[in-house]
């Protein structure tokens, strides 16, 4: 007799058992692509110090560092930041300060003008070489539109790098190549323009070591467990003294 099973499966139901029903399939959810404008962002780095480790925690800064890589290099890179110290004139450490318009130059092809920026740093301490208070370290600022405009705006690289970004420079003076058509930054005489090694700038956000210009292996002698702090600390017992 089925009415029996019939009215059993409606107690348990009124008491509370789950009922089947269709399941509409999962759908991926699809990202949109970003735009050409839209920078990959870095993902966010943990402050806290590995258990047992001696590291000061560092605060973590959103970091873009898409604009300062758009140049590429032909060179032989050097195995660590005690290498480098050893070649570079100047190796310092310190703080983004700004960004500057720098100059437009004509550089080999007439009228083909390419821009560059400035990125002021704070130095909070010497490693190797003179410096004065402010370093000024030369970036190209990108491609231009059909009126001369630059694609990338200073404050796209003020948005990126923010100001109070820890910063390790190992820099060279810049020599001047092409015609200065216009000097945007209107520094006062004297000032000292520097060009980085592509290895030379190195930025801090958290206790992780970010390559400005070049990529970082996180397994090299270019990464640290305690972050600039740790790679200041070697380059003081390689006998880089910092002031």
């Amino acid at each position: 007799m089925r009415l029996p099973v019939l009215l059993l499966l409606g107690a348990l139901t009124a008491c509370g058992a789950p009922a089947t029903t269709p399941r509409t399939p999962d759908i991926p959810a699809t990202a949109s692509a970003p735009s050409a404008r839209e920078a990959p962002k870095i993902p966010e780095a943990s402050t806290d110090p590995t258990p047992g480790s001696a590291c000061a925690p560092a605060p973590t800064r959103k970091l873009n560092v898409r604009l300062l890589r758009q140049t590429a290099f032909d060179y032989d890179p050097l195995n660590s930041p005690e290498e480098l110290a050893a070649k570079a004139p100047l190796v310092v450490a310190g703080t983004v300060e700004d960004f500057l318009p720098g100059q437009i130059v004509e550089e080999g092809i007439p009228g083909d003008r390419t821009h560059y920026v400035l990125m002021p740093v704070r130095v909070t301490e010497r490693f190797k070489g003179p410096a004065a208070r402010l370093v000024h370290v030369k970036f190209f600022q990108g491609g231009i539109w059909r009126n001369q405009t630059p694609v990338n705006s200073v404050a796209d690289f003020r948005r990126a790098v923010p100001r109070g970004t820890p910063v390790m420079l190992f820099v060279y003076p810049d020599i001047r190549e092409g015609s200065v058509i216009k000097d945007r930054a209107a520094l006062p005489a004297g000032t000292s323009i520097y060009s980085a090694h592509p290895q030379g700038v190195l930025l801090g956000r958290g206790l992780t070591v970010i390559g400005g210009m070049e990529e970082i292996n996180p397994a090299s002698r270019w990464a640290d467990p305690c972050g600039l702090d740790g790679i200041a600390t070697r380059l003081r017992v390689a006998g880089h003294q910092g002031h």
